[in-house]
């Protein structure tokens, strides 16, 4: 069987070198569209990097331009002589097609990538190089999508199209008559402070360890997945399914940690336990518990729920224990790059994604030791990239003696991007794993618990309906 030429377009690769050859304002309609790499032969490619090197000089680009660099590069002859530039010159009669000569170029480069990326995948595959199914499945997934993340940048556009789709954002906001535009977060003064999560925004809340933070987002997750009916995927690095959800079953059921945790729940508790956990059960609330999970497999996997379920909003525990999964010349380096991928995937998704994070001990050198923005561990991407940061600080975690502490927590906003930045003011029950109102308890409790007649003794066969003990 003869092998298959690989997609590729030669007449729309001379006639994009021969207009740039011949018009140096052809050069701006393209040079962000494509890169030397998309070019199918290599002469070509050679040509265009000649052309780019020029015009990055600000020098003219014409025949003799291009022909002198390539020859003091010694590259003339690998490109088929000085002979090959006259021709395509004279092949190009306008160049006021070119942009759609580099959309079929770019066209060609992007299927010959996804043919590579794929026979990358087969061989791997045939060869069971790798660690575990799953991740490879994951992995290969991942490589796929960032294929097309490249060059996807829609450019300028003009103020009517602009003023269009924003007077229409705002028609629908005015319809709505509500402080909160984006997804609630259950406490009342920061959803007014905030409008809620909103799309295509990533939000970093960040705390000393044990100060809470893990608590504080399971609160914002049951918030959403209960009482809104909101999609969550909910990607803990740091605990089990398990441990995650005992939580979420305390903190909504209002049973003590210690007693879920040890199993020693009161006969009379039971009924309330698995009302809850029937509540949980229904909502669409998703937990992925992988460790060193990366950018790009968070994004395979989000996609992947939002074609079944859509989504609505990902939280991920936390942002430093997420791996890159390439090498980087500094941790700084990977967090970087691990923080726009965040911000990126909000951005595609057009959901809100919030990253928890960790401060470092800068805080514990103070007087005040309420954290500040610069306390953020490998902070220089993260507070540039987040568009709102929350700073989470309790009182009692310093001095647990203190009875006037206990309970206190606040929400610093240190950054809001389109907002204001300020404090809030929650209650802490520790008991329970659970942040409140400090004024009041929310206004969106769950619907009772049905009446279940005399307390059962003993343990349940079934913990929540449809799991099997």
């Amino acid at each position: 069987m003869a092998a298959k030429i690989p997609p590729q377009n030669i007449e729309a690769e001379q006639s994009i070198l021969g207009s740039l050859m011949l018009e140096r304002e052809a050069w701006d309609q393209i040079a962000d569209h494509i890169e030397a790499a998309d070019f199918y032969k290599p002469s070509h490619q050679k040509i265009y990097v000649a052309i780019q090197e020029l015009q990055r000089k600000n020098l003219p680009v014409d025949l003799i331009t291009v022909s002198n660099t390539l020859q003091t590069k010694g590259e003339i002859e690998q490109i088929g002589g000085s002979e090959y530039l006259v021709d395509l010159v004279n092949r190009t009669i306008t160049s006021a097609n070119i942009f759609s000569y580099a959309k079929i170029v770019r066209d060609k480069s992007l299927l010959r990538k996804v043919i590579h990326q794929g026979t990358q995948m087969i061989e791997k595959a045939y060869e069971e190089d790798f660690t575990d199914v799953e991740s490879f499945i994951d992995q290969s997934e991942a490589d796929f999508y960032k294929l097309g993340e490249t060059k996807k940048t829609e450019g300028l556009m003009g103020a009517m199209e602009v003023v269009k789709s924003s007077v229409i954002k705002i028609e629908e906001l005015y319809k709505k008559r509500s402080e909160v535009t984006g997804v609630a977060t259950g406490f009342t003064m920061l959803d007014r402070m905030t409008s809620g999560m909103q799309p295509g925004e990533l939000t970093i809340i960040a705390a000393r360890p044990s100060m809470g933070k893990t608590a504080f987002s399971l609160n914002l997750a049951q918030h959403m997945a209960l009482r809104q009916n909101k999609t969550v995927a909910y990607f803990s690095l740091e605990m089990s399914r398990e441990a995650v959800m005992m939580r979420i079953l305390a903190s909504e059921a209002r049973i003590n940690m210690k007693d879920i945790r040890s199993g020693r729940i009161p006969d009379n508790v039971w009924p309330k336990l698995i009302h809850v956990a029937g509540q949980v059960s229904d909502s669409k609330l998703f937990i992925d518990e992988s460790s060193g999970i990366s950018p790009f497999e968070v994004r395979a996997r989000a996609r992947r729920l939002k074609s079944q379920h859509d989504i609505d909003i990902i939280m991920i525990d936390y942002l430093q224990l997420m791996d890159l999964k390439m090498k980087v010349e500094s941790r700084e380096r990977a967090v970087s790059e691990i923080s726009k991928s965040l911000k990126s995937l909000a951005k595609e998704l057009k959901i809100p994604v919030v990253a928890l994070a960790q401060l470092n001990r800068g805080v514990e050198g103070r007087a005040d030791r309420r954290p500040m923005l610069s306390d953020l561990r490998e902070s220089g991407s993260i507070e540039q990239d987040a568009d709102v940061i929350m700073l989470l600080y309790r009182d009692d975690y310093y001095d647990k003696e203190d009875p006037e502490k206990q309970g206190h927590a606040e929400i610093i906003i240190g950054k809001q991007r389109n907002g204001p930045t300020g404090t809030v003011k929650l209650k802490w029950e520790a008991e329970y794993g659970r942040f409140r109102d400090a004024e009041h308890e929310p206004q969106h409790p769950l619907p009772p618990p049905p009446s279940t007649g005399p307390a059962p003794s003993g343990k349940p066969r079934n913990f929540a309906p449809g799991v099997n003990q």
